[in-house]
């Protein structure tokens, strides 16, 4: 028996087709048994279809799932159709959800609590831990997840990562889901134990700093709405910074997303929208008196080396990884054909992967934007 299968389709071509579900089904249920863990990701159109369909055919399986601007496995990527990862051996697990995720998560501290406890993790499970979670698109709720599931864990070092869901172009309407359940607004989490080696978490910037340093000081946090940078109307001092005319802002924005500046790491966050009193919402938190850059794509190349270079230290060949990358930054770099150049290469070098694209992602206690992440696993 494989201790991992990846498989891919895009044959249900309507919504209601579970074409798609069968060939996966046929790949994973090839191998004998039930597995321990599926991950899968797919569209919005079928994923309620294909969640109800998982859950019917692996009743005893642990199966947490997202929809997904971009679903990419070692096989295949496109952005409609369905991604599926099984993991039958080597890994313990356990998971919930934190409902009302976009107003009081921590009512369900308890199901974070409770996996912990059944996993019955300790210090010896230092660098072999972490938490998989995927929450809705769109609430404003990932930071509130982050906090929650950070409390549950008290003292013990689980990372965590994850990804906001991807939504249908043209709506805000996303889902994630948990043992064949649909949530609208929640997230669904999954703590993971491999008992054959270590886990490692990568991160990856596509963005350099300009040089161009500056503060937050007029800031709606629960809005994630920030009306003045040292003093100056938001809108007006990115515009001078980056050099260009007003209107044309929101569109160059997409390019020069702002960088948080925490103990010498940044963390990116994208502009959601120019307000017409020209304040900017973002679409992850930025505090009063935060210490921030304005970033520029960096070279794909050096993008490419510095991540090889990462993926290298961990001193293991994976034999199987997740990644998550924004949609966000996947269509800015996909014009430059630099998308599909490491898509190739995760698929050489990370072992057997599952890849999901939504509109941000999660790392530790931080939610992100337009940041590639690799969780691998030896």
């Amino acid at each position: 028996m494989e201790r991992c299968i990846t498989a891919f389709s895009a044959r249900s071509t309507g919504r209601g087709q579970l074409d798609s579900f069968e060939e996966v089904y046929a790949r994973l249920s090839g191998n004998g048994g039930q597995p321990k863990l599926i991950v899968f990701s797919s569209d919005l159109d079928n994923f309620m279809l294909y969640s109800g369909a998982f859950r019917e055919k692996f009743p005893v399986s642990q199966i947490i799932g997202t929809t997904s601007f971009l679903n990419c496995s070692d096989e295949c990527h496109a952005e409609r159709g369905l991604a599926a990862m099984a993991i039958y051996s080597g890994i313990d697990c356990a998971g919930g959800v934190l409902e009302e995720c976009g107003r009081c998560p921590v009512k369900y501290i308890g199901e974070a609590e409770t996996a912990i406890s059944l996993l019955r993790l300790s210090k010896e499970d230092t660098g072999r831990t972490c938490c998989l979670e995927f929450t809705s698109a769109h609430g404003n709720c990932e930071e509130l997840a982050i906090d929650t599931l950070r409390r549950a864990a008290g003292g013990a070092d689980i990372p965590l990562f994850g990804s906001s869901a991807g939504v249908k172009k043209g709506t805000s309407c996303s889902f994630v889901s948990l043992n064949g359940r649909v949530y609208t607004d929640a997230c669904v989490f999954m703590y993971l134990r491999n008992t054959r080696g270590r886990i490692s978490l990568i991160r990856g910037n596509t963005y350099r700093q300009t040089g161009h340093f500056f503060q937050a000081t007029n800031v709606d946090c629960e809005k994630r709405t920030v009306y003045e940078f040292d003093g100056r109307t938001a809108g007006e001092y990115l515009s001078s910074l980056i050099n260009i005319e007003i209107p044309v802002l929101e569109r160059e924005l997409t390019f020069h997303p702002i960088g948080r500046i925490y103990d010498d790491n940044v963390y990116i966050t994208d502009a959601k929208e120019i307000g017409e009193d020209m304040s900017v919402t973002f679409f992850s938190h930025i505090y009063n008196y935060s210490r921030l850059v304005l970033l520029e794509p960096d070279d794909a190349n050096n993008v490419k080396r510095q991540f090889i270079e990462k993926l290298e230290s961990i001193g293991y060949t994976p034999s199987f990884s997740i990644a998550v990358n924004c949609f966000f930054d996947y269509g800015v770099f996909d014009s430059k054909g630099f998308s599909e150049e490491f898509i190739r290469y995760i698929g050489d070098k990370c072992g057997k992967y599952l890849g999901v694209s939504g509109c941000g992602e999660q790392i530790d206690n931080m939610h992100v934007n337009k940041t590639m992440l690799l969780a691998a696993f030896e």
